[in-house]
């Protein structure tokens, strides 16, 4: 889960990384810019970048397993956990 959030921090900040590296290496030697920073544009391109990202996961994503879920209940007092009963699925 930490690894998917991460995932989605960086891809925002990539437009902005982009854009810092950018400034960087422009070979002008200017102390104030002309024009100012474009950050509506690299906060929309981040989001752009973040809801393909989802897109994608809901397309390829999931567990691979296929059959039908059975969810936990309670027998006899004890807690039986969910599962995937697989051969009975999609």
């Amino acid at each position: 889960m930490i690894r998917l959030l991460l995932e989605r921090v960086l891809l925002f900040m990539l437009p902005f990384a982009l854009y810092a590296i950018y400034l960087r290496l422009r070979t002008k030697d200017e102390s104030t810019p002309t024009q100012p920073h474009p950050w509506t544009v690299l906060f929309i391109s981040g989001l752009v970048l973040v809801a393909v990202s989802f897109l994608y996961l809901g397309a390829t994503g999931g567990t691979g397993q296929r059959g039908t879920y059975v969810p936990p209940r309670v027998e006899d007092g004890r807690v039986v956990p969910g599962r995937v009963e697989p051969g009975r699925g999609k």
